[in-house]
């Protein structure tokens, strides 16, 4: 249990040092400012390693590099406060150290050390530190490390007069610090290349929920068209479409008992089961009007028993809104009026386009729904004869459409 509190409160220590100066800030300023207290606290501790090798080896003779690693070291740590007073604040002061460090290691140990490939490293992580939104800060780092190491590499310094070390000190320094350098470099690109992943994969999802988003509001085919034809004005004909109205009986004293929070779990939950049943019949959800519910057969592709799937999905309704009232113990009940004809569909709208409807099909479904019997199915006799194979119907009797007159109606009862 100790050990697990210890490894946690390492953890919570290591996590607000990393985070000094990132706090309040922009996503992106804080992830380069957290990335920057990782990369100075890693060549803090490098720096420390690197002194306690050479006291290890020789603290006489190294006491200079010794004392200089100690106090940049240091020196280095103080970037996340500096970070707190201005983003880029930090990051000056650690080219600065960073130049220094560099140069001064060069002068002590000379060119055959190899101590100035440390400047390519620097070169390589200064746009991850700086950013690419400050693009004369990242340009100036990168210049002057990358002309400090071809000043280094042209040049024949030889080491400090005050050193007399083996030649195997100056070969293991020119390795590691080749090999450091190069580790380095290749543990930044890593890291470009992770982020540039994670992107991808963040637009990746994004992408997805649009498209799946897209693909709930209107039909495949028409949000294709939307995508690769923008502007393009989307109409089509049907000559053959059925259309089915459902409404909620008694819904107006509902909602005026009911808070808005209940009312609309109501009708979510019911609605739901109402689009499962549309996709599981190969339907079109058209839209929701307050408490009606609209469903196309026949469209946008053209679909031979369109009438069939629609009148299973009317009385699959029926079934569901009965098992819907018997869990929750509340009376619900349907009006349901389908009609067979031609119709008219399109988009309309270039802000929160809708796909919709139109014509007299659709006019005489909703008039049949609104004239029909509570818990019942409506329709016409057009629609009646598309399926008196599978279905049963019992004679309503001549009813008053509005704009039709009278017309013969059927009630839709139960599959033969």
């Amino acid at each position: 249990m100790l050990d697990f509190l210890r490894v946690s409160n390492i953890k919570t220590t290591l996590y607000v040092w990393l985070n000094i100066g990132a706090n309040n800030r922009p996503k992106r300023q804080a992830q380069r400012i957290v990335l920057t207290n990782v990369m100075i606290t890693v060549t803090a501790l490098l720096s420390y390693l690197h002194a306690i090798m050479f006291a290890l080896y020789d603290i006489n003779q190294l006491k200079v590099p010794f004392a200089l690693l100690l106090i940049i070291g240091t020196a280095l740590l103080a970037t996340p406060f500096l970070n707190k007073k201005h983003p880029y604040l930090g990051s000056v002061f650690n080219l600065s150290l960073w130049l220094g460090y560099g140069c001064s290691l060069t002068y002590i140990f000379g060119t055959e050390s190899a101590v100035y490939f440390y400047f390519l490293a620097g070169a390589a992580s200064a746009i991850l530190i700086v950013g690419v939104y400050h693009n004369l800060l990242s340009v100036l780092s990168i210049t002057l490390q990358i002309g400090l190491f071809i000043y280094f590499d042209r040049t024949q310094i030889p080491p400090a007069e005050f050193l007399h070390l083996a030649p195997v000190f100056y070969n293991s320094l020119h390795f590691a610090s080749i090999l450091l350098s190069m580790l380095f470099i290749f543990c930044m690109i890593y890291y470009a290349f992770y982020q540039a992943q994670l992107a991808e994969d963040a637009l990746q999802r994004e992408y997805e929920y649009s498209e799946k988003l897209l693909s709930n509001m209107m039909p495949a085919p028409i949000a294709a068209k939307l995508k690769h034809n923008q502007g393009e004005t989307i109409a089509e004909s049907h000559d053959d479409v059925t259309i089915l109205f459902a409404d909620i009986v008694d819904f107006t004293p509902r909602a005026e008992n009911q808070n808005a929070t209940e009312l609309v779990q109501f009708l979510n939950n019911l609605f739901t089961r109402f689009d499962l049943l549309a996709e599981k019949h190969g339907l079109e959800k058209i839209k929701t009007i307050g408490d009606a519910f609209m469903v196309a057969g026949g469209m946008p592709n053209p679909q031979p028993n369109h009438a069939i799937q629609v009148a299973y999905m009317a009385l699959d309704m029926m079934n569901e809104t009965h098992k819907y009232a018997m869990e929750t113990g509340e009376a619900v009940e349907l009006r349901i009026g389908l009609h067979t004809g031609p119709a008219v569909a399109g988009v309309i709208g270039t802000r929160k386009p809708l796909y919709d409807v139109w014509g007299d099909t659709v006019n005489t479904a909703s008039r049949l729904e609104s004239s029909g019997t509570n818990g019942k199915i409506q329709v016409t006799d057009s629609t009646k004869a598309l399926l008196d194979k599978i279905f049963m119907f019992k004679k309503r009797g001549k009813v008053e459409i509005k704009g039709k007159g009278k017309l013969d109606t059927w009630y839709l009862t139960k599959i033969r």
